[in-house]
């Protein structure tokens, strides 16, 4: 009810400059022309007589006008655009509006009236198509582009009251009724982007992850848009189905007892159980959702238009969370990926990719690995602690993805199961950390999206040497993955050690090999600010946590370094808004930071003093090589 009159509020605006624009094109299509005026019974129009000298505007009464009705001539024709012109002056059109303000005022409301009506019956249709298929909506806007236009600007109307509310509060000085405000209009922002569609879900996943960019409460209320993304069943499922395999025959002809209730949906797609008719092995078959790249291609222009309108703001501009960074480059990032993940083809060859650097065979088994430590030695396999769904590549398509069936228990619900136990959550938690460590450092190519959707907890029935826990970490979706450069990769492992020796020097250089400081940047003042955080415990590791596996730590003293910034600052305080001037923001980086920023909501899950740096530490070892390893642990003594 509220969008409708949103809606009709926008509306409103555009019939006041169309209503007497609509009534001018009436007039000057109207036959009955005399001496450039037209016929508009009982009123005054203005027109523009050339005949006159001066070129002046005046007024007629339609009644003094003949009402002979006269043959269409070049001239007459030429008599009205004339006259049309005479509308565009100002003095003109405002004289007209001083004399019919009643006609005006009538033909707004009539109008309007209208328009309320016509609102309240696209509602009422809308929610019936919904009651019926929860993504109707998202065919009509990508057919109807306008008409998701004016749906993002009825998402700013509405909640233009929560933040007059907000500023209420705020003077107020009430901090609760902030929160639950700023919460309830993060709810309503998730719902208007699942009405949306996927572009949209999928931006509201990207940005939920960003803490820098977004409040905190619409953080947690977006992260809904992680498992209640509808889904289509029964036969608009199987349509899908067909759709994506090409052919009804061809789908008959590689897969039988299709489930056509789905077993998970995300933003571009959904997940089917089915069976290979060659091998009867059990699959699971992601289906792309339709008109996709249709819809990209309209969306991700005129969000482009939109980022281009921020920067030039001069507070927004070049500026995003603090860090050097446009709005367009955010979404020009974006777009690249998000058009490589509708191309299941390319999900494929990152799962492959994926199994093959942790050496993840088909049915969990052990296969060799193609990841190497920094000593040269291969890793070993990940299959006792890790699992990923085998992919068939040569019959996943476009649209369609097939691997196999890997059941599991959603990670986020472990702690609820009577069959996982705290210390086996915590492994799980482990395992996780473990895993992008060696994605980070070692194999420099990570998911992006290892949110509680994409992640699952297998259980084993005997325990391994390697794994006493009879638990295994399931990932699954890698449609969305990043690469990094080698020193990239170097960079991400001493800013690790770094934090874990609370080494202020070897931070910094570690920012400087990762490429995220900039030319300008003054180094005393990042170095003071780092060693500050280290001080005040702004960043810390679970030390105790470390002890009892084992770690030594090498802590380094910085009283050289502290002192040379305490003289370069007044109270030897640095702040931090002033050294996030000197830090700029790759892309690459975006894309850890999401990850480093779900894998920390996940492992808290599991392990409520989980922390990555803390738990991915025992496992430098493994990245280094037990050689390189000694040989720098010694060289820090």
């Amino acid at each position: 009810m509220r969008g409708v009159a949103y809606w009709l509020l926008f509306h409103y605006y555009l019939l006041v400059a169309s209503t007497c624009t609509a009534a001018f094109a009436f007039t000057a299509t109207t036959k009955g022309v005399t001496r450039h005026g037209f016929l508009f019974p009982r009123t005054i129009i203005p027109v523009y007589d050339n005949s006159k000298d001066g070129d002046s505007s005046f007024l007629l009464d339609s009644k003094q006008m003949t009402t002979k009705r006269q043959r269409r001539t070049p001239s007459s024709h030429l008599a009205s655009s004339t006259a049309a012109i005479a509308w565009l002056r100002p003095k003109t059109a405002l004289q007209f509006f001083r004399n019919h303000k009643p006609l005006i005022k009538k033909t707004l409301l009539a109008s309007l009236a209208v328009l309320l009506v016509m609102g309240f019956l696209e509602a009422r249709r809308a929610r019936q198509r919904q009651a019926l298929d929860a993504t109707s909506e998202w065919s009509r806007y990508a057919q109807n582009p306008s008409a998701r236009g004016r749906a993002v600007m009825t998402i700013g109307l509405r909640l233009l009251p929560y933040w007059i509310r907000y500023q209420f509060a705020s003077l107020r000085k009430k901090v609760e009724r902030q929160k639950e405000i700023s919460l309830q209009s993060g709810i309503l922002f998730s719902d208007e982007l699942l009405q949306l569609g996927p572009l949209y879900i999928k931006l509201g996943q990207i940005l939920s992850c960003r803490d820098n960019l977004l409040p905190t409460a619409w953080i947690t209320a977006m992260e809904r848009l992680q498992d209640r993304v509808p889904a289509q069943s029964g036969a608009k499922a199987l349509e899908l189905a067909h759709a994506a395999a090409g052919s009804p025959e061809r789908f008959d002809t590689l897969f039988s007892d299709f489930d056509d209730v789905p077993l998970a949906a995300a933003s571009l797609g959904q997940v089917h159980r089915a069976t290979l008719r060659e091998t009867q092995a059990p699959v699971a078959i992601k289906l792309q959702r339709p008109n996709l790249r249709q819809i990209y291609d309209q969306d991700l222009a005129f969000l482009l238009k939109i980022a281009g309108m921020i920067d030039k703001i001069p507070s927004g501009g070049g500026n995003v969370g603090g860090v050097s960074q446009s709005w367009t480059d955010i979404v020009e990032d974006a777009r690249e990926i998000l058009y490589r993940e509708i191309d299941y083809r390319d999900e494929a060859d990152n799962a492959l990719r994926f199994n093959t650097d942790f050496g993840l065979g088909i049915n969990g088994t052990r296969a060799k690995t193609t990841a190497i430590s920094l000593d040269g030695e291969p890793l070993p396999s990940a299959s006792s602690w890790l699992r990923a769904p085998h992919v068939y590549r040569n019959i996943s398509s476009e649209q369609l993805l097939v691997m196999e069936y890997v059941p599991s228990l959603k990670i986020t619900k472990a702690t609820d199961d009577s069959r996982c136990s705290m210390k086996q959550r915590e492994f799980l938690a482990e395992s996780l950390a473990r895993t992008y460590l060696r994605c980070f450092c070692t194999n420099r190519f990570f998911s992006t999206d290892p949110h509680p959707g994409n992640l699952g907890v297998e259980f084993l029935e005997r325990t391994t040497n390697s794994n006493p826990n009879k638990v295994r970490l399931v990932m699954y979706d890698f449609g969305q993955a990043c690469e990094l450069q080698t020193s990239q990769a170097a960079g991400i492992l001493n800013v690790i050690e770094a934090i874990v020796d609370y080494d202020s020097d070897k931070c910094v250089d570690a920012f400087a090999q990762m490429g995220v400081l900039k030319d300008n940047a003054d180094l005393v003042k990042v170095r003071a600010k780092v060693q500050d955080n280290f001080e005040t415990g702004k960043i810390t590791v679970k030390r105790n946590k470390l002890k009892k596996r084992g770690y030594v730590f090498t802590e380094k003293s910085n009283s050289t370094s502290t002192n040379n910034s305490t003289a370069a600052t007044a109270d030897g305080k640095v702040k931090d808004t002033e050294v996030m001037g000197f830090f700029t923001l790759p892309t690459e980086y975006a894309f850890v930071a999401r990850a480093l920023t779900q894998m920390n909501g996940v492992g808290k899950t599991l392990d409520p003093d989980f922390d990555f740096i803390s738990s991915s530490a025992p496992y430098i070892v493994e990245i280094k090589g037990a050689t390189n390893y000694l040989q720098d642990e010694w060289s820090k003594w």
